[in-house]
């Protein structure tokens, strides 16, 4: 399968790859980006190139603004998520499916959704040329094991489409590698609070994680700060080596619209996810899967006094997490929405 992640725009630029590792196609350079741990560690749907070891992503605004071809590639398989100025009135055929089509004939082309929300940036149009844009695909896929194929946005999008949402696949995460990077059973035992950046997702991760943290005698740590900027001066592997070390991982978010990128990356290196109801917190931590403050310091309490219900618990997610998340896994997914 020659599998393509597009987006319209965002801030990464576009890539290809090749023995495993990511290439700037400008540069033909081993590739970075914010999301990047190496140039062949991914977070997230960054992944989705290195499903088949071959796959590329596309940004189409740099192609667009450089007055470029889009490259030469045989794909299969394209997942497009076209949800900024790809939707402008003005920006239609520059960014449109029948575009992919016509560079890309023996291509499956499947809409994607990156963002779940109602509207697209608040702009009407682009909200409008969104349905007609997933009209023209050849199919549609959204993320989604349990609790997301029921979100608002996607029964919102069902009721314009006028048709139902059948194709849903999970988050891929290359487990094996990121084990190896940054799993240890040697846990120290402290709590780390985790923030997502919008502040609406934040919840009480910090105020009870230091209640927890005082009234139990554990140490508490955070996300560093430089000025005001948070934590945005740490790459992606230092961020992770600042919390992966910890057996307790506080993420209360409130979001059910999100599929918890975090809480699965918190499988993967042997940690303890507490709080919060993202998809995956429900799927990997079912028993702290919930902001019920009361619950949560019960379970908190218990795995504190009892070594072996915190490894039972973490090897529960480490099982889910290689049933849902395994590239093995999303694989399978994808080729049977092409086959359908």
């Amino acid at each position: 399968m020659k599998f393509a992640y597009i987006y319209d725009c965002c801030v990464q630029n576009s890539f290809y790859i090749e023995n495993g590792i990511a290439y700037e196609y400008a540069s033909k350079k081993p590739y970075m980006h914010i999301h990047a741990i190496t140039p062949s560690l991914h977070n997230a749907g960054w992944n989705f190139p290195f499903l088949w070891g071959d796959g590329s992503f596309l940004n189409i605004k740099e192609w667009v603004e450089n007055d470029l071809d889009l490259p030469d590639e045989d794909f299969d398989m394209i997942m497009y998520a076209n949800e900024r100025v790809g939707l402008d009135n003005e920006n239609k055929k520059k960014y449109g499916v029948e575009r992919l089509k016509e560079k890309y004939p023996n291509a499956k082309v499947f809409g994607w959704f990156k963002e779940l929300e109602l509207s697209v940036h608040n702009i009407e149009v682009r909200s409008k040329n969104r349905i007609d844009f997933l009209k023209e695909c050849d199919g549609i896929v959204a993320h989604g094991i349990t609790t997301m194929k029921n979100s608002p946005f996607l029964l919102e999008i069902e009721k314009q489409l006028g048709e139902k949402i059948k194709n849903y696949i999970s988050c891929p995460i290359n487990i094996d590698t990121f084990y190896d990077n940054f799993y240890s059973n040697k846990k120290q035992n402290s709590i780390f609070a985790y923030l997502p950046n919008p502040i609406h997702r934040r919840g009480e991760t910090y105020s009870f994680a230091q209640h927890m943290g005082k009234k139990y005698d554990i140490p508490v740590r955070y996300k560093s700060v430089k000025g005001d900027q948070e934590y945005s001066h740490l790459s992606a592997k230092e961020f992770i080596e600042l919390w992966s070390p910890s057996v307790y991982h506080f993420n209360l978010d409130p979001s059910e619209l999100h599929p918890g990128q975090q809480t699965i990356q918190v499988a993967n290196v042997g940690s303890i996810n507490i709080g919060g109801i993202n998809e995956s917190h429900g799927i990997l931590y079912p028993n702290t899967a919930t902001n019920d403050l009361k619950i949560l310091e019960e379970k908190f309490v218990e795995y504190i006094n009892d070594e072996d219900k915190r490894f039972q618990d973490i090897e529960y997610a480490w099982i889910k997490l290689n049933e849902f998340y395994s590239y093995d896994t999303i694989k399978k997914q994808l080729l049977e929405i092409y086959n359908a």
